[in-house]
């Protein structure tokens, strides 16, 4: 899906919504698979210690999915979770990471 931002068709993955806490621009793609990122470490944390109540509630009461939320919803998110998501990211404790994140550069 495209917006039109000041005149100029935009790809929705590609709208900046702000800036990070260590300056990088944050895009709605990056939020989302920094969010992404942060869930799928909690459930593969979680299911070490067999705890299963978070996927339980994700598959019990469904998941939007941070791909269909609103620039404004995905920041929202996102400021709640950046001080724990970055000091994963220091910990190198990701089990996965994607390409197109700023803080790999």
């Amino acid at each position: 899906m495209t917006t039109a931002i000041d005149d100029v068709f935009v790809e929705d993955k590609d709208i900046v919504v702000g800036t990070d806490s260590r300056g990088h621009s944050m895009t709605v793609f990056i939020l989302s698979e920094r969010l992404t990122q942060l869930d799928v470490h909690d459930i593969l944390e979680d299911a070490q210690h067999g705890d299963y109540e978070y996927v339980a509630e994700l598959l019990t009461t469904g998941f939007r999915g941070y791909g269909v939320m609103s620039p404004g919803e995905l920041w929202s998110e996102w400021k709640e979770s950046e001080e724990k998501f970055y000091r994963l990211f220091d910990e190198d404790a990701f089990p996965f990471g994607f390409d197109g994140d700023p803080a790999h550069g």
